[in-house]
Order: C-alpha cells, then structure tokens, then sequence
C-alpha cells in the first residue's frame, strides 16, 4: 500500500516538472519576442532620425549682396535722372505702408490683391532681361502729402522721391529694409516715373513703372519681373 502510494506522488511530482518546464519555456520565449521587438523597433527609430538629419537642408553658400545704404554718391543726368549706387533713398519716413512687408510682390506674385479684389495679368515678354510683365487691377495710388502742384523731383531728400520708393516697396513687396534702389527716372512723361530696383541679394529684380495722380499720389501701373540688372536701365 504505501508503494503505491509513493508511485503515486512520484508521477505527480514528475506531472508538475513538465507543467513548470513547460511554463519556463513559454515565459523564455516571451521574454525573447519581446526583446527581438524592441530591438527592431529601436533600429528603425535610429534609422530613421539618421534619415532626417541628413536629408535635411544645408546651409552652404552665402547668397549675393546688395549695395549697402551710403556706399556711393549719386548722379544726375541732363534730363533730372539720378541714380543712386547706395541703392537707398536718404531721408524716407519711417511710416510707409504696410503693403511692402512681404518679400514678393504684393500684388503680383502672389496673385492675391492686398484688402481689394482684383486681376493679375501675366505676360511673358521677349525682352531679354524681362521674363515677364506683371499687371495688377487692384493696384491703388498711395496717398500723398504733396499740395498745390505737383512737380515730379528725382532728388532722394525730396518728398516726391520718397513717396515713388514707398509706390515701390507697395507694388513689389519687398520691405524697405531690404529694398536697393538702382535708378530712379523719368518714364516718359512729367507724371510718369520708373524705377530699378531689388533685394540685397539680387534674387528679386524689378523695373516698376508707376504714374501720378492729383490728389492720390503715385500708382504703380506695371512691374517688369527681371532675370538680369545688366541693361536694366
């Protein structure tokens, strides 16, 4: 009796082994699957940040710059032109508009009219420094402090001269602080003036043709959109 008893406990006891080496086994192998994922799931990680760090932009290179304000002395031709190799005009107000904080043009580039609705026309030109004429309806004078008659001044401490860089900064969109101005000239007419003008970096190029009217100030009318300055004026 009690060697059957002692069987019993023996395959009982050798029951339970199994069942314990059984279950070691299984926590072995979770323990195992769960390292091998973290460890996947890890590398990717790595890998991927690597990717970004190296896919992303570089800093080389450091872009043309523009003539700085007070660099040179002005001239002025026969008929009243005057260029300014500064590239900046002397004495502006600092209360210019708010449509020149862009750095496209406002109007323009962007196709979007700044508070009014209206139409930007587009025409590829033949020129060789023009890739295209920009033309903006909603384009509006910008107010004047001019009285009595006007006379159209190509002086850079003259209100008038001022008032044609603000018309500028307006049609191109691009802020006074980052604005050179190259010429500035009569367009054809004693109302009708044109200018030359870019970024510092020579990125943006213009020619900007505006015209006055009595009361409201100057207008821009059309923005010739440069690939060169050589010829420009």
């Amino acid at each position: 009796m009690d060697q059957r008893n002692l069987s019993r406990v023996e395959r009982n006891q050798q029951k339970s082994n199994r069942i314990l080496n059984i279950l070691i086994a299984i926590v072995f192998t979770l323990i195992l699957i769960t390292a091998a994922g973290i460890f996947m799931t890890g590398g990717k990680d790595h890998a991927g940040g690597k990717g970004a760090a190296e896919g992303g932009p570089s800093s080389g290179g450091d872009p043309e710059s523009g003539l700085a304000a007070g660099s040179g002395e002005d001239e002025k031709d026969k008929d009243g032109e005057e260029s300014g190799s500064d590239g900046k005009k002397a004495g502006e107000q600092s209360d210019t508009g708010e449509a020149g904080q862009s750095d496209s043009p406002a109007n323009g580039e962007d196709g979007e009219a700044t508070g009014e609705p209206g139409k930007v026309i587009r025409t590829p030109s033949e020129d060789g420094i023009v890739d295209e004429t920009i033309v903006d309806t909603s384009w509006k004078p910008i107010g004047t402090e001019q009285t009595g008659e006007h006379r159209s001044v190509y002086d850079k401490t003259h209100i008038d001269w001022q008032e044609k860089v603000e018309a500028i900064e307006y049609a191109t969109g691009i802020p006074e602080s980052d604005l050179v101005v190259w010429y500035l000239k009569n367009g054809g007419g004693p109302d009708k003036s044109v200018g030359t003008v870019s970024t510092k970096d020579k990125k943006k190029k213009y020619n900007v043709y505006l015209e006055w009217l009595d009361g409201e100030g100057w207008k821009p009318v059309r923005l010739d959109k440069l690939n060169s300055l050589d010829g420009a004026w």
